[in-house]
């Protein structure tokens, strides 16, 4: 529940204060004097950068890495299954598209980092996996 505007507030008055607050008067500081200078004349960011720092980060740049081509991958079965609807939808042959959607199921990615995203892949593989399946029961039905 709003009880509304109270005076005393920041427009009102004087601002609350927290627990462990520093009243510094003015709000606002500009460092002078040896303080800042010591800053400005120490080591540059890059130096300053660990061995662990490096590895944790090439470690996230690698998933991220992973999850992009995961996503390509994705996106790349997606459009395979779209041709071959289409392909059936206008009686074409389907045989070029069935060939790609093959290739794409049979090559051994690595997944995804992200769970949620290795989950979607595998669910799209399994469909593509399917779709082969029944084609190529189709076929032999039509050659038998």
């Amino acid at each position: 529940m709003v009880d509304g505007v109270r005076s005393g507030g920041p427009i009102g008055g004087t601002a609350p204060t927290r627990p462990g607050a520093r009243g510094t008067g003015g709000g606002f500081s500009v460092e002078t004097g040896a303080r800042s200078t010591a800053r400005a004349g120490g080591t540059s960011g890059p130096a300053l950068i660990g061995m662990d720092s490096m590895l944790a980060l090439q470690a996230v740049d690698e998933g991220e890495e992973r999850d992009r081509r995961a996503r390509k991958r994705g996106l790349a079965l997606l459009a395979a299954l779209t041709d071959l609807q289409r392909t059936i939808v206008v009686a074409d042959d389907p045989a070029q598209t069935l060939r790609s959607l093959r290739a794409l199921t049979e090559a051994r990615e690595e997944e995804a980092a992200d769970p949620e995203l290795a989950g979607i892949l595998r669910a799209v593989t399994l469909r593509a996996r399917v779709e082969l399946a029944r084609r190529e029961a189709v076929d032999r039905s039509n050659v038998a």
